[in-house]
């Protein structure tokens, strides 16, 4: 992904962004449209037990099993909307995606269907998920200008970066991929010798 065009991706937020609500966050862009865009915080901090939010829902009965697709924490995915909750998930080869689902890259998913809740909880679909509450959003050209001032890293998406370590280190990992260094090799205090 270029700098220079938007596209439903990753966002990695840049070293000592100064915004408390994405410092150290990858964020997965759902969508960038002339309206503004939408996208998700995917390693924001543990908010509540992810079984709990979806028994919350009134969907299943307290003492109702969960798949363990449910076990971990629900995750802040951004600052908007904070009662709204999403399902990011891997998307299984050749299955169709969830109900009312936004689909980024080949193989990741965002939905916020109660109908694609009450499948998985059935136990039907993707057993790799996370539950995200809320969203990050950007009001047109807002965004480009963000990326125009250095506050945003755009990045393809993989499903592998985001489901195959810990949400903790995806910041890390995620610039490690990107650019071949970590974060921390921009923050230094010494001067160069150019």
């Amino acid at each position: 992904m270029s700098i220079h065009t938007i596209e439903p991706g990753l966002l990695l937020a840049a070293p000592r962004m100064g915004d408390p609500n994405f410092e150290g966050t990858v964020v997965l862009l759902g969508a960038h449209e002339a309206g503004g865009s939408l996208g998700w915080t995917v390693n924001g901090v543990s908010l509540a037990d992810a079984a709990d939010i979806v028994r919350a829902t009134g969907i299943v009965s307290a003492g109702d099993k969960l798949p363990t697709a449910f076990d971990g924490p629900a995750l802040s995915g951004g600052p908007v909307s904070p009662e709204s909750v999403w399902i990011l998930y891997r998307r299984v080869e050749g299955a169709e995606a969830l109900p009312g689902s936004i689909v980024v890259g080949d193989d990741i998913g965002v939905t916020s269907s109660m109908d694609a809740l009450r499948s998985l909880i059935a136990g039907h679909g993707p057993r790799e998920l996370r539950l995200l509450i809320g969203y990050a959003g950007w009001g047109p050209g807002q965004l480009e200008h963000e990326i125009s001032k250095g506050t945003w890293l755009p990045t393809a998406a993989d499903a592998k970066l985001l489901f195959d370590g810990t949400p903790e280190t995806l910041w890390q990992r995620a610039y490690a991929g990107a650019i071949g260094t970590i974060p921390a090799a921009f923050v230094g205090t010494t001067r160069g010798s150019a």
